[in-house]
């Protein structure tokens, strides 16, 4: 299967338990592999704070959202992602 980014930046995410986590709005390419490397998710379209996920944190991605591993907690979420600026 393959999805666009128009497509993925539409997708929910949510962790195993059902725990929504937001929104996927952007992703970092590895240009190296070619492959996705961390996905950023948006709590809510108004929200400054954003979450970043390791491509290694997701456990599916299917036509109507992405799941994440249950230990994938918004503390470390958000701790990753001020890491990162």
């Amino acid at each position: 299967m393959f999805i666009n980014f128009r497509q993925l930046a539409r997708l929910p995410v949510y962790t195993e338990s059902g725990a929504k986590l937001g929104r996927i709005y952007d992703f970092e390419l590895d240009i190296d592999s070619q492959a996705v490397a961390r996905y950023l998710v948006r709590p809510n379209f108004f929200s400054a704070k954003n979450f970043l996920i390791q491509a290694s944190q997701v456990k599916e991605i299917t036509s109507d959202k992405i799941v994440v591993f249950d230990n994938v907690a918004r503390a470390e979420l958000s701790s990753a992602m001020t890491a990162e600026e």
